[in-house]
Parts: structure tokens; sequence; C-alpha cells
């Protein structure tokens, strides 16, 4: 049997096909969203082509903060409106790429996100990027070590993106499961393919868990997220 790493491009591909080509239909950059945000702070008005540029220069730079993928940006937005997310939290923030589309989904929903960035640099990049893009009002950046930091917040949350230390997503489920995340929840974790083994102790419990749904998917058939949905019923 092969492993995730014997697995080549096209043969993730054929295994896979069916599913990435119904999830990775994305939009493209949102300028004023359609239909009034269920509650929340209101959406806000902004230039299309300024917030372009913005997302432009930033996904330029994304291999410099390692950031996700413009795709896995796309991805994430997608799935927070189509999921009706309302409470979001990211542990890692990076430079603010991936909270901009996250954030931008969630004027939809009249949600918000709370991200976590441990380095200075990044954090203040994000703040600033995140004002950019019009979004400070609906996403709150916190400075610190996520580890710590989970433990501090109240939540409960029913979307969660983990993209921060690889190694640390077995002490990131333990802070989060059972009390803050709700039934019904996503736990979505990035880099899922290409560091895998860096996560080994999580993608093996995962999938085995009683109380939820998992599976490993690939936007950019590069790497790709370990997607799981919480049951609503036990």
């Amino acid at each position: 049997m092969k492993t995730r790493q014997q697995f080549s491009r096209r043969e993730f591909f054929k295994t896979t096909g069916g599913v990435l080509s119904l999830l990775a239909v994305a939009t493209h950059v949102p300028s004023a969203i359609a239909g009034a945000a269920e509650g929340g702070p209101p959406p806000v008005e902004r230039d299309p082509a300024q917030l372009k540029r913005l997302l432009d220069e930033m996904d330029a730079k994304g291999y410099q903060f390692w950031s996700v993928p413009r795709k896995d940006g796309e991805f994430l937005h997608l799935l927070v409106k189509a999921t009706r997310a309302r409470n979001v939290l990211e542990l890692g923030t990076s430079h603010g790429f991936s909270a901009i589309w996250m954030g931008l989904g969630l004027e939809e929903t009249g949600g918000r996100l709370t991200t976590i960035e441990i380095d200075r640099e990044r954090y203040d990049l994000a703040r600033r990027h995140v004002s950019e893009a019009g979004l400070s009002q609906r996403v709150t950046c916190i400075k610190g070590d996520a580890h710590v930091e989970v433990a501090k917040l109240e939540g409960p949350f029913d979307f969660v993106f983990m993209d921060a230390d690889k190694e640390g997503q077995m002490d990131y489920f333990k802070k989060l499961f059972p009390k803050k995340l709700v039934p019904g929840g996503i736990l979505l974790v990035h880099n899922a393919i290409r560091q895998a083994n860096s996560m080994k102790d999580y993608l093996d419990m995962i999938p085995k868990h009683p109380d939820f749904d998992t599976v490993t998917l690939s936007v950019t058939m590069d790497d790709g997220f370990c997607l799981s949905y919480r049951h609503r019923i036990s």
C-alpha cells in the first residue's frame, strides 16, 4: 500500500479528483458582499482594484512568510461562507494573507476572526494588511504563542484553521476539543501533504476519532489540507 509521500501529483489527482473538482471552485477578489451580513459589524465598501493590489502584493511575497498560496486562500474564503462560520480561530497569522481571505468571507456571515501570531514582525505586518483590507472591525490579531493564547480564549469556535507549528497539532487539538469547538464545527490543518511527517501523530489520530469525519484534500495539487468535521450528534 502506498503512503502519502509515495503518491505522485497525478495519482493524487486521480484518487481525489471528484471531490476536488467541487471544492476547488473559489471566488475571485470580492469587493462589495452581495446580501446583508447576518449580524456583527456591517460589511465595508471597498475599492476592488485596491484590494486586488494588496492581495497580489501579499501573494507575491508569500514565500517569505510561509503563508498559504492564493488558491488555498480562495478555498478558505469559500469554506467560511459555505459553512456559515461565525466565530473563527486561526493559529499562525503570518503576514495576514489567509486572515484577509477568511475575513472577507465573514463579511457575508456576519462573523469574526481571532488570529494568533508569535512573531512580532509578522504580527505587525498582519495588522497593517488587515487594516488596509478594511477588516480591522472583523479581525482581532493577538501577539503571542498560540499554545498559551488558545487556553485563554473563551470560544467556542465553529471554524478553526491551524497553520502554526506542525509538531504542535496534538496540543492544539487537546486545548480545543471538546469545549472550544462546537458540534458541527470545522478543524482545518494546512500542509497536511508536504509536511505530513511533522504532524504524523495528529494525522494518524484524527481520521480514527469517533467524533469526526476527516478527509485530506488539495486545491493546488501540490500541498493541501486535513479537514475534519465534528459530528453534531455523538
